[in-house]
């Protein structure tokens, strides 16, 4: 397999200069004579832009591959079959290359059998030389491999340079790749940020201002000559700075040929009016890479210097949590579209899920996001910072953009990809990221410019059994206890209280080494009624630094609360369909949304309610219910609910198309008359009839009765249909009664026959 490497330099793009210094610096040596021929030009012709747009439309809406934005044109150009050759009056000889991609936004090429021996040099650049890469040598090459950032406009000229005293060394240099810029009109020029939807938000915005460590450990990164993705630099537990960087596995193509994007971003809230400089690092080895939970783990190995990414790129080594603990809220940081770095906020708890059609339960984190923010193509390999700023999964895919705000991200969780069954050093994390086996279960970040060491650090977070509704008075708070420091932690006192009052004492004692977790379960409390505030704390002279040494919870107690169960099975447009559960006075107290299409969403919920009744409603956009399934399914989806083992509401598979819209009423207060509760939910005409009368309910009803006033039954129908037409023909007139009945009760409602 022929393997090709980016540029293996640090460099700064600044547009607005009249020139981008690249490599080692300096001006290609045509600049500096004046006996250079006519350029020998390559030409390739415009792609098909339509159908690679209908191409990327697809992928752009899932997240499922690369933002690509260039067209490869695949080509063997060397110095011997193209160019032009020019003896210089010195001895020296200089080869030269026009190429030409016809209504291109931007150029990029991928370079091969490359061979600069010490005082050759190389460079590439624009028509008017405002755009320079270079100067090129053998050090910025690995095992003979180059390729170049995008280079704007649509024509790049490639130059090599041989001093006299190299003409009879070996030289050589083969272009095996031009990729056409189609998309991101003009980003590089003037305005990248343009590229993505306008609610993103840029990363130095208020809201980011707590993540700027973790801002200049996300980096985008261009894959396959033609797409970007975004990723993060990692930490590993020696805390050596070895340049890693996690992505996702949908970006993979061969790494020597990735770009690394740092500091690619406005310097505020507000989008620049001209593009920001960036700065650039190339070339990676593959480490491991797996497919159940999308990961793809690099090292760069191209222009480090002392081994690490150069300070230039002002870089920063992301902790992690490899538990799979659910965290409290989530942050991503990326780059949408190939766009300036964004941030986007979820501050909500994720959930645990099997989206994107993953092999392996529980493999993915389902987001949506807050503060009116998104993720786009492009985004793709992102990572997921829980709320102690630390990865715990990159982005797969999903349905999120501005165009969809409530739609569900999928990211492929960390704690998945850390040692899976039957894993090797080839798709696993551990091998590299624990080489030691010291059984770390977390790392913190590390800041290559200004390490920080602490000796004596424990941490509290993840609180449980203190937030949210409690359905019972008996709360049993728990929370994690985490080692940051290098001493290990064998004995802690730790003071909680309810509601500010009585400050308790829970003594802990075990053995905690550096970077690893346990949970502390706390006696039990029993507490009234009503909304509770909880609050714990390190107590500890030891233990210097005070940000991590508290967590609180703000929960209610539901005494003799009532579970119920919603198991829903979605079809295969699941983001066609929301519910809410209403309370009787209509207040929305649960609802849903944001599905993701053609992935098999099984949602479980739990609602903690009174005893009283309840409307549980059900949507779908198209109209069609959950009726509609993908080739690559069967089946409808289905619903039920359940209260104490018993099934209170359902829609089964062969009922799944409800239209627009069905209501299932219900009451956990034994068989009572819930006709207030639905009385807009049902629609009886005519009434007064003489001969026929339609029943229509926007509810599975079990059984629809005439009866008499003395309640004799004259006619059932079980079971019944959302719509049903009855005969009276064979009744004299008179009042009657018609009674619905469901699950959860009956309705009854009057009717007169003239």
């Amino acid at each position: 397999m022929r393997n090709f490497l980016t540029l293996s330099v640090c460099f700064l793009l600044a547009f607005q200069q009249a020139w981008a210094q690249q490599g080692d610096g300096g001006l290609p040596k045509s600049t500096l004579f004046s006996q250079v021929q006519a350029l020998a030009s390559v030409s390739f012709n415009e792609p098909s832009i339509a159908n690679l747009r209908a191409e990327d439309s697809i992928v752009d809406a899932e997240k499922t591959g690369p933002w690509r934005f260039g067209f490869n044109n695949y080509t063997q150009l060397n110095l011997t079959n193209s160019g032009t050759w020019t003896n210089l009056p010195n001895g020296d000889q200089l080869w030269q290359l026009k190429i030409v991609c016809e209504a291109a936004l931007t150029v990029n090429l991928t370079l091969e059998n490359v061979q600069l021996p010490e005082g050759n040099e190389l460079y590439v650049y624009n028509e008017n030389k405002s755009f320079i890469l270079g100067k090129f040598t053998e050090n910025h090459l690995y095992e003979g491999q180059l390729g170049t950032e995008l280079i704007p406009g649509n024509t790049a000229i490639v130059e090599y340079y041989v001093p006299a005293s190299n003409v009879n060394l070996s030289k050589g240099l083969t272009i095996h790749t031009v990729t056409h810029g189609y998309r991101t009109a003009k980003e590089f020029q003037t305005k990248a940020f343009g590229s993505s939807g306008n609610c993103n938000m840029n990363v130095n915005c208020p809201d980011g201002s707590a993540w700027v460590n973790q801002r200049n450990s996300s980096i985008m990164l261009v894959s396959g000559s033609n797409g970007f993705c975004s990723g993060a630099l990692v930490n590993n537990v020696l805390q050596n700075k070895k340049p890693y960087v996690l992505t996702a596995n949908h970006c993979y193509s061969n790494p020597a040929t990735w770009i690394f994007r740092f500091s690619w971003q406005s310097l505020d809230c507000l989008d620049p009016i001209t593009a920001p400089s960036f700065e650039s690092i190339s070339g990676a080895v593959l480490r491991a890479k797996r497919t159940p939970s999308d990961f793809c783990l690099v090292e760069i190995t191209g222009g480090l210097v002392n081994n690490t990414v150069p300070a230039i790129c002002n870089p920063y080594f992301s902790g992690w949590d490899n538990t799979g603990a659910i965290p409290q809220n989530t942050t991503c940081i990326h780059h949408p579209s190939g766009d300036i770095k964004k941030i986007s906020f979820h501050d909500q708890s994720p959930t645990i899920s099997q989206g994107m059609n993953s092999s392996e339960a529980n493999a993915t984190w389902s987001v949506k996001w807050d503060r009116n923010t998104t993720t786009e193509g492009g985004s793709s390999g992102s990572p997921l910072f829980d709320e102690n700023h630390r990865i715990i999964g990159q982005l797969w895919g999903g349905g999120a953009s501005c165009n969809n705000l409530t739609a569900t991200d999928f990211y492929g969780r960390f704690s998945k990809s850390w040692l899976p069954n039957a894993s090797d050093s080839n798709n696993q994390l551990k091998y590299w990221l624990d080489p030691t086996n010291t059984g770390a279960q977390f790392l913190n970040g590390l800041d290559p410019v200004n390490p920080i060491t602490i000796n004596f650090d424990g941490q509290l977070s993840n609180p449980s059994g203190i937030k949210g509704i409690n359905c019972t008075d008996t709360i049993y708070p728990s929370f994690s206890l985490s080692n940051i420091g290098a001493t290990t932690i064998t004995t802690l006192p730790i003071q909680y209280s309810f509601d500010g009052g009585a400050v308790q004492t829970y003594n802990w004692t075990g053995i905690l080494p550096q970077w690893q977790s346990t949970v502390i379960n706390l006696p039990f409390s029993i507490l009234p009624n009503g909304n509770h505030s909880f609050t714990a704390t390190i107590q500890s002279s030891l233990d210097l630094n005070a940000s991590n040494n508290s967590v609180t919870g703000n929960f209610s107690t539901l005494n003799n609360g009532n579970i119920v169960t919603m198991n829903l099975n979605l079809d295969c447009y699941a983001s066609e369909t929301s519910w809410k559960l209403l309370a009787s006075n209509g207040a929305i107290l649960y609802s849903g949304n944001g599905y993701s299409n053609n992935n098999p969403i099984a949602v479980t919920k739990e609602f903690c309610l009174t005893s009283t009744c309840y409307t549980y409603r059900i949507y779908d956009k198209y109209g069609d219910g959950m009726s509609s399934c993908s080739a690559q399914n069967s089946g409808n989806g289905d619903l039920n609910l359940t209260f104490n083992d018993s099934v209170i509401g359902e829609i089964l598979e062969a009922n799944a198309d409800f239209g627009d819209s069905l209501s299932i009423p219900f009451c956990l207060s034994g068989t009572v008359d819930i006709g207030e509760l639905v009385e807009n939910e049902i629609n009886v005409y005519p009434n007064p009839t003489t001969n026929w009368l339609t029943v229509e309910t926007k509810f599975p009803a079990d059984k629809i009765c005439i009866t008499t006033i003395t309640g004799d039954e004259l006619i059932t129908i079980e079971p019944a249909t959302l719509k049903t037409t009855l005969s009276l023909e064979a009744y004299s007139a008179g009042v009657y009664f018609i009674v619905i009945h469901s699950k959860s009760g009956k309705i009854t409602k009057q009717l007169i026959k003239k």
